[in-house]
């Protein structure tokens, strides 16, 4: 049995292909142990502008005051995740909705003051992982709590997704918005560590790709078998890849 971590962002998810969830659920027939973690940022940007919120954002992260925290934490909570659970649910009901507040899921350690109330996942509960996944698919909601302060936390999804898939030696999928890798405009189908530092170094790997590409390269270099970048509108994106690395940017040492 295998794990595999299957991160949904949240520019893709109202334009997922349904044979995402098909692959997810063929992928557990299959001997993956499936677990989710989506993110959500435009349900989260659309509930903040309706309540008359700014969004900030800092180094590419959102800055998390009292009421961005409440609104974040009940968009994430409250609507992003249950749907992802239904989509699941509608073609077998196995899914359950779960956050870091649920059996002490994973540990956070808060980031700078700068970013507000913003953390990052320090270790998983394995036991808690492999219990839930014995009877369901755990569906990940990016929202941690401080044990001793009762504190609620904003997770980066993307950095939430690698801890896990390291921590359980899984195989890692970034279902995106986007097709994998660009490189001078075409999609690289396999990529080195190597191959990053220097695309990198010479510009080629810029923006917002890159912490997902350094974000790959820690996840592996801690023990996740793989990442895997791929398409999430384009039909079975996540069986295709799970087999070859002809869909999407498959990252590995």
């Amino acid at each position: 049995m295998k794990y595999a971590v299957i991160k949904i962002g949240g520019s893709i998810l109202n334009n997922l292909s349904q044979t995402i969830i098909e692959d997810i659920l063929t992928l557990k027939k299959e001997n993956y142990v499936p677990i989710i973690v989506h993110g959500g940022g435009p349900f989260i940007n659309k509930q903040l502008s309706k309540m008359g919120v700014e969004s900030k954002f800092v180094d590419g992260l959102r800055v998390t005051d009292d009421e961005v925290l409440r609104q974040t934490s009940n968009t994430l909570i409250g609507e992003v995740n249950p749907q992802v659970v239904y989509q699941i649910n509608q073609h077998a009901p196995i899914a359950i909705g779960v956050n870091g507040i649920d059996m002490n899921l994973f540990e956070i350690e808060p980031l700078h003051s700068k970013y507000g109330y913003v953390a990052e996942c320090s270790s998983v509960n394995k036991d808690a992982i492999e219990q839930i996944c014995l009877d369901s698919i755990p569906v990940v909601a990016p929202i941690g709590i401080d044990r001793n302060s009762g504190q609620r936390y904003n997770i980066n999804a993307d950095s939430l997704a690698y801890k896990i898939a390291s921590e359980m030696k899984g195989d890692l999928f970034l279902i995106s918005d986007i097709p994998g890798v660009l490189i001078k405009d075409e999609v690289k189908s396999n990529l080195s560590i190597n191959d990053i530092n220097n695309y990198i170094e010479t510009t080629e790997i810029y923006g917002g790709m890159i912490p997902k590409v350094t974000g790959a390269i820690t996840a592996i270099e801690d023990g996740c078998k793989s990442v895997k970048i791929i398409p999430g509108a384009s039909e079975h994106a996540l069986l295709k890849s799970s087999i070859s690395n002809k869909v999407g940017t498959t990252i590995t040492l």
